[in-house]
């Protein structure tokens, strides 16, 4: 069966999408300062012009990353709140939902970290990465909003507290479990959550 031949917008997207990909294992491998442009680009195949063509800097490229990295785990968060019928439901499925993260997004919160220091001291990077979480929690806010608006108890929190609450203890508690690993208790994330809400139950 012949391949459909691609239109040069679609070659343009599946380009852009290879060099994020090899990003990732460059970015990995490197850290954020020992990867340059040409290594990225060689391990994905193509010359160096293809990812200017596509980004402007280094630095555009891992803010593509991560915000594709963190559409994706919003979206998962979206579904997980949409499935379920009450706060204490959603409580023990993010628990869960946390620990699997955790063991398969160590690659991630490397990068994340490391992007960090970068950004605390570029303005301009650190305003886009900003405007990125406060998109993530405004729509995380949306959603349990909607959970919200079923349950009859007395609220303390607003949605967007619960939102921010949910990045905070997400990445606060990673670092520790990266570090300290075995020593975090896995299901911490669950009882942190359903104590600062208990007030829903």
């Amino acid at each position: 069966m012949l391949r459909r031949r691609l239109t040069q917008k679609e070659r343009k997207e599946e380009t852009r999408q290879l060099l994020l990909e090899s990003a990732v294992e460059i970015f990995s491998e490197l850290g954020f300062h020992g990867a340059s442009v040409e290594k990225i680009a060689e391990h994905a195949g193509f010359s160096k012009g293809a990812v200017y063509s596509n980004f402007k800097s280094k630095e555009e490229l891992f803010l593509a990353l991560l915000e594709q990295q963190m559409n994706l785990h919003v979206n998962n968060i979206d579904q997980i709140i949409d499935k379920q019928h009450s706060l204490s439901h959603f409580i023990e499925t993010m628990n869960d939902h946390f620990v699997s993260v955790v063991k398969e997004n160590h690659k991630w919160m490397i990068l994340n970290m490391e992007f960090l220091l970068y950004v605390m001291r570029n303005e301009s990077m650190r305003y886009k990465w900003s405007c990125m979480i406060r998109e993530s929690v405004d729509r995380i806010s949306k959603s349990v909003a909607k959970l919200m608006s079923k349950e009859n108890h007395e609220i303390t929190l607003s949605s967007e507290e619960i939102a921010w609450t949910i990045f905070s203890l997400e990445n606060g508690l990673a670092i520790f479990n990266f570090i300290n690993g075995e020593s975090v208790p896995m299901n911490l994330y669950g009882k942190a959550l359903k104590n600062l809400l208990s007030a829903y139950e």
